[in-house]
């Protein structure tokens, strides 16, 4: 990690007065200079030229789809022209495409993107500079026509660039294997409890169409539309235009499988507009007889449901041992002639299935259905399991599609749907949002809000609004040659459920300088030793209740609960502020530096999964809020507080950067919509007005510094400096403001102008306020990675000040500002920022009186051990911690706390 700038006191209170610093800024430089072409192409260190290892994050797979990653690189040390080879831990080649996802100020690369395709199974890898090796069979994407080819040697798919079917063919060999695969939705225009709802039919119309990676390891083709009504005379021919998608589809080289991406951004109207199923539907040429059809649905832990359209077994007349067994593998049976008699001449008497459903109704319960046809009733008891992976296949024994969705279990109510296996063509469906399952209702869960004094609800009339929020959904298509073996079925149910990660250790993460400051695991003494147990055993604790209190489901998968009543022995899911979690004060950016410093899996899944939700179910990305993200309440969208804190680009780039995941880029560049937002929705809107020629007030924390994390992502990923110059303009003028970054009410409340980006005194009387919020939601982490990017020395100045006497003693307040004043500065929450003042100034007995914030009476662990409630007490046995009031921001802030004491503070550690 790099060292952290030095400052002297002395140096530090001339700084302070000396406002004239600004001219010592960075050298300007254009955002064509921060782009690879412009990037110097040095020889590299040797630390780097050995590379980088890396490894599976869940250990080595059976079977992958795939899997893109980032890689950080210390400042200066990568040019953005560099290439990079990719080799196994047995140093054979491996195929990889790279690409860069973001420069450091000087232009060289901060962190590269890359990606393997399902080849690539070794258990370890190692990166380094160098020329990559060419796959057996490159992927290549070309418009055609009205339309976009992809190959790569094993199939060809063909991707709309307008018009209402998606995905027109993929192809395998000379055989057709899906055709006319167009996104629907199915609307109803009222609740299910209501009377007679009408049902509408809508497809989702491809609007544009782009190629964002031509291979040659992996092609990637991004689609965007909107879904219109069904008519009489064709697909999607009506007038109203309704949910906005995008939708990205990725070929490897030489696979036999495609991934797509959908997301759809929520425009509905929630009093009439209630969704009764979304997803992908596909056309599946069936050409084998009956009894070599087959239908195949992937069980939990390796299980498998594998039926004929026609069955053979256990008739009263035996088929014979080799037809049985061919049915049950999915290989071609014998020839009729060759069975017993009465087999042969009467088997098209055998009831023929045409229709057959995976329903997952729930995190603990799905089942397999099937029928004849929609004239007869189903059969639903033709399995039954708790958690399915979400993968099926239709075809025969000369082909088939095979079809799958991520997060089956975790997001329901999911479904997959194969209807009319005895015909020409199957139609496939995967559905998002099953129809077999209650409509969506995005209504609010009252007609009234319900005050912040009690529920300590924020929602005012009309703000706790579902518009703007989306979800996105993870799709596997598979081309088979033949219908897969059971054991195959399997591995790929697994690759798809899993979904193999490829990630570096916590010592490349840390050594090269990014997010901040934080540290490594420190066990050196007992007292670290219980401080690292705190974090690993909180992360257990919420693992264990993500399963014990079943917190899944469409739009909750990812998140946790926000607070706890030991009355009722459940946490507060139904009371205003204190239900969902939308990751306030950090549990997010909690669990992500948790992983970065000690690489555990379920860590990884924990973060990830909560980056998507936050992202997608807590965030608006269009509509009054747009930008914005909601704070937490009974329903992830339903809280009139519209807060920057919670869309802030900081706490998103972990999952970008680790994954290279372009969805979660997409979600941090639509934050750059709420500084125009701002000025209709400021934060403080109900507190303090704007006065005359100030566009609109901010607070500057959590506002200006979760702007600051959008901004300083944009210029990094893209290297445009116009980012970088808001950053500045603001640094300057918070940098003159007389109360420094003490000033204003409310935690910081200054005048904001969203078209320069310049700050402005509130003149309200010096007020060194309150700063209880200011940095609670990572400020000091988007704060310390800022200053030492961008070169502000007065800022720095304001900053350092701010921290040596957040915290301070009275007595120190007036010696340095000739007054005194209560900053209610939380101890956990300010605890690194006095021990950041000690280590800059210098001050061991600051950096001390940091870890004397957290720990207050020394000990070491901050929360009892849970305890186990089960009888009349509870309605199922749970587990709780057995403290008052217990909740995720004390969680969130301790865990943050303790990682960046032992950065900036190491030697004071207990």
């Amino acid at each position: 990690m790099s060292q952290p700038h030095q400052i002297t006191r002395r140096t530090f209170l001339a700084g302070a007065s000396a406002a004239a610093a600004a001219a010592a800024l960075v050298p300007t430089t254009n955002a064509a200079a921060a782009t690879p072409a412009a990037a110097q192409s040095a020889a590299q260190p040797a630390d780097v030229a050995d590379g980088v290892a890396l490894h599976w994050v869940d250990g080595k797979p059976a079977a992958t789809t795939g899997s893109s990653w980032g890689v950080p690189w210390p400042k200066g040390a990568v040019s953005a022209r560099t290439t990079f080879a990719l080799r196994d831990d047995r140093g054979n080649a491996v195929p990889v495409q790279s690409w860069p996802l973001a420069y450091w100020p000087d232009g060289t690369l901060k962190w590269s993107g890359h990606a393997v395709d399902s080849t690539a199974l070794a258990a370890g890898f190692r990166l380094a500079p160098g020329t990559p090796a060419a796959p057996a069979q490159a992927v290549h994407a070309a418009r055609s026509g009205d339309q976009i080819r992809l190959t790569n040697g094993v199939v060809e798919v063909r991707l709309a660039t307008s018009g209402p079917l998606a995905i027109p063919s993929i192809t395998r060999g000379s055989r057709v294997t899906a055709h006319d695969g167009r996104l629907v939705l199915l609307l109803q225009d009222k609740p299910d409890d209501a009377d007679g709802p009408r049902r509408t039919s809508w497809t989702g119309l491809v609007e544009t169409a782009d190629i964002e990676q031509s291979g040659p390891v992996r092609a990637v083709v991004k689609l965007t539309g909107h879904y219109r009504e069904d008519t009489k005379s064709g697909y999607g021919n009506g007038h109203r235009e309704i949910l906005p998608w995008t939708m990205r589809v990725y070929l490897n080289a030489g696979d036999g499988s495609m991934r797509v991406m959908h997301h759809f951004v929520w425009d509905g109207d929630d009093s009439r507009d209630f969704i009764r199923g979304l997803g992908l539907q596909i056309q599946v040429p069936m050409s084998d007889a009956p009894h070599d059809r087959h239908v195949r649905f992937a069980g939990p832990a390796g299980g498998v449901w594998g039926e004929a359209v026609v069955g053979l077994t256990g008739l009263r007349r035996d088929p014979g041992s080799a037809v049985r067994a061919a049915q049950v593998a999915g290989t071609a049976t014998p020839p009729p002639a060759q069975w017993e008699a009465t087999t042969q001449s009467e088997w098209q008497d055998l009831p023929a299935w045409g229709d057959f459903t995976l329903a997952q109704h729930s995190a603990a319960q799905c089942a397999v259905w099937k029928r004849t046809s929609d004239k007869a009733s189903w059969i639903k008891h033709a399995g039954f399991a708790d958690r399915a992976p979400g993968w099926g296949f239709v075809g025969g024994v000369s082909g088939g599609l095979g079809f799958g969705l991520r997060d089956f279990w975790q997001q329901f109510p999911r479904a997959l749907d194969i209807r009319q296996a005895t015909g020409d063509t199957a139609t496939v469906t995967l559905w998002s949002w099953s129809p077999h399952a209650e409509a969506m209702d995005l209504r609010p869960y009252d007609t009234a809000g319900h005050g912040l004094d009690l529920a300590y609800e924020d929602t005012r009339y009309g703000w706790g609004i579902s518009t703007g929020i989306s979800r996105s959904t993870d799709l596997q298509l598979w081309a088979f040659e033949t219908t897969p073996p059971r054991d195959t079925v399997a591995d790929l149910a697994g690759a798809l459920a899993g979904r193999p990660q490829i990630v570096a250790d916590p010592q490349t993460y840390h050594d090269a300088g990014v997010f901040g400051r934080w540290s490594l695991p420190d066990r050196g003494t007992p007292a670290r030793a219980g401080l690292e147990d705190s974090i690993t055993g909180i992360v257990d604790f919420y693992a264990g209740q993500v399963e014990q209190r079943q917190w899944y489901g469409f739009w909750h998968y990812g998140d946790i609960m926000h607070t706890y009543d030991n009355d009722r022995h459940a946490w507060r899911y139904d009371v205003g502020g204190y239900a969902w979690d939308n990751a306030e004060l950090g549990s997010d950016a909690a669990l992500w530096y948790s992983f970065l410093r000690t690489g555990d899996a379920k860590t990884f899944h924990l973060a990830r999964a909560m980056t998507r939700h936050v992202s997608e179910s807590d965030t608006h990305h269009s509509g009054p809020f747009a930008g914005l993200g909601s704070r937490h309440d009974v329903q992830h969208f339903g809280d009139g507080g519209k807060e920057a804190r919670v869309s802030e680009s900081f706490t998103k780039r972990f999952m970008y950067y680790l994954t290279a995941d372009e969805f979660i880029g997409d979600a941090m560049r639509a934050t750059l919509q709420l500084d125009k937002t701002l000025l209709k929705y400021p934060p403080l809107r109900d507190y303090l007005a704007a006065p005359s020629g100030v566009p609109t007030v901010i607070r500057i924390g959590p506002d200006w510094y979760a702007l600051v994390s959008n901004w300083l992502t944009e210029w990094e990923r893209t290297g445009d400096t116009h980012w970088r110059d808001r950053i500045v303009t603001g640094m300057r003028d918070l940098a003159t403001l007389s109360a420094g970054l003490f000033a204003g009410q409310q935690g910081g409340a200054v005048g904001f102008d969203p078209a320069t980006a310049h700050i402005s005194d509130l003149h309200l009387g010096g007020d060194y306020g309150k700063v209880n919020l200011t940095m609670s939601f990572c400020g000091e982490q988007i704060m310390w990675e800022a200053i030492e990017l961008v070169d502000v020395p007065e800022f720095r100045a304001k900053l350092i000040e701010f921290c040596r006497y957040v915290q301070a003693p009275s007595q120190e307040q007036q010696a340095h500002f000739g007054f005194s004043f209560n900053t209610q500065a939380p101890g956990a929450v300010y605890s690194r920022m006095t021990a950041w003042a000690g280590e800059q100034l210098g001050e061991p007995t600051v950096q001390q009186r940091g870890w004397a914030e957290l720990l207050g009476d020394g000990t070491a662990a901050r929360w009892p051990a849970p305890v186990h409630v089960d009888g009349a007490a509870t309605f199922t046995p749970v587990d709780e911690i057995p403290l008052s009031g217990f909740n995720t921001n004390d969680v969130a802030q301790r865990s943050l706390a303790i990682i960046a004491l032992l950065a900036v503070a190491p030697d004071q550690a207990p």
